[in-house]
């Protein structure tokens, strides 16, 4: 049956558009027999749609219970219509409700979550904030590299505001048709001011390019003016968070409508080792294995951290048994932009200069016991072997 949650999922979520207690009923002994067959994850999820449907979020004590935002506007449920383009009836935006967003923070350095973390507590305190006539910041810009886990920090932090998320590419409200660009943005952001929810803006920068770009035609001048009036429409009615992984190309003037911007950067060494601990999950690898990969990522994204474990696990099912070094050859061979040039080059044609670089790594300190079981040896020799390196 789990096979199929997704559509018994959908089934539920038709279902509880118009509930009754029969539908409730029975869509709660599902979510018990889930979770009493050790199914979690999917009763959680379901438990989340009969949440929806009366008309509430369960909401930890962390997250916001008050806010400006809750306080104004019409509730968005499964059957609130969605604007579309008028030109190809395509949705200008996917609707996320609080059981659809992720409960984990992503993994960052202390001092982006610290900051992060000080975004949400603003809404957590907006009485106090509203007592020295204050307000929670209404919008953030999240920036940087692909693959850093912009979009799903925005999701977080939108399951911690409490409301569902209103979602938009804004590539996909794009069109040929004159003017139709510009209609279909303010389509979008009537619908979110008219509705309580957070606004998130992906592929911000399919857009919000520079005014002054002497390449750039009228029509594309006359869509970001109309952007940056529905932005400051939306000042105050709801949240707006903003992603981009082309920072540069936002106008100055964008810029200064988000009263928070983030920079998500690489993942540091430490971060890394987190995030493919999370991610090699079932499997599991000793610190010195876990540091090596980590190594061998260096300056690679979030998303890279996930292809190489998703990579190790099918190595894993077809051999059961696994050497990480002759695996990260294969890897650095078929991923090429996934591993730095100098790396790559030196892991796939010299042992001898693959050994010397691990031991020379500033940031991972590897100890001689840590590198030679990779390499199918034992410490004393691969202290013979490194001398031999010195004296060559």
């Amino acid at each position: 049956m789990v096979e199929y949650f997704n559509i018994i999922q959908a089934l539920c979520r038709s279902a509880l558009s118009n509930p009754n207690d029969a539908v409730i009923h029975q869509i709660t002994r599902l979510k018990n027999s889930l979770e009493k067959d050790g199914y979690y994850k999917e009763a959680k999820s379901l438990e989340g749609l009969i949440s929806s449907s009366h008309g509430s979020v369960d909401m930890s004590p962390s997250k916001v219970e008050k806010s400006f935002v809750v306080g104004a506007g019409e509730e968005l449920t499964f059957k609130t219509p969605i604007p579309v383009d008028k030109e190809t009836s395509t949705p200008l935006a996917e609707v996320f409700f609080s059981s659809d967003l992720p409960d984990d923070m992503p993994s960052f350095d202390e001092n982006i979550q610290l900051a992060i973390q000080s975004v949400v507590n603003e809404w957590a305190k907006f009485d106090k904030l509203l007592e020295i006539n204050a307000t929670p910041a209404s919008s953030c810009l999240i920036y940087g590299l692909p693959g850093t886990g912009k979009t799903h920090l925005a999701k977080w932090i939108s399951k911690q505001i409490g409301i569902p998320v209103v979602l938009a590419r804004l590539e996909g409200l794009m069109s040929s048709f004159l003017g139709t660009t510009s209609r279909n943005i303010g389509n979008l952001f009537a619908f979110a001011n008219r509705y309580k929810c957070v606004l998130l803006l992906d592929e911000f920068d399919a857009i919000a390019k520079l005014r002054n770009d002497p390449q750039e035609v009228g029509e594309v001048k006359r869509v970001v003016n109309t952007l940056l009036q529905s932005l400051d429409s939306r000042h105050e009615k709801g949240f707006t968070i903003g992603v981009t992984n082309h920072q540069g190309l936002l106008d100055p003037a964008i810029w200064r409508r988000f009263d928070i911007q983030i920079e998500i950067p690489k993942p540091s060494p430490e971060v890394m080792m987190l995030l493919l601990r999370k991610f090699l999950l079932p499997l599991e690898f000793n610190d010195s294995e876990i540091k090596f990969l980590a190594w061998c990522l260096e300056n690679s994204s979030g998303a890279d951290a996930e292809t190489l474990s998703k990579w190790l696990k099918r190595a894993f099912v077809l051999e059961r048994e696994i050497n990480l070094v002759s695996v990260m050859k294969q890897f650095a061979l078929l991923n090429s932009g996934r591993v730095d040039a100098d790396k790559r080059n030196v892991m796939i044609h010299s042992d001898e200069d693959f050994i010397t670089m691990l031991v020379n790594a500033k940031n991972y300190s590897f100890k001689q016991k840590d590198i030679a079981p990779l390499f199918g040896m034992t410490p004393s020799s691969l202290s013979k072997q490194l001398s031999k390196f010195k004296e060559s």
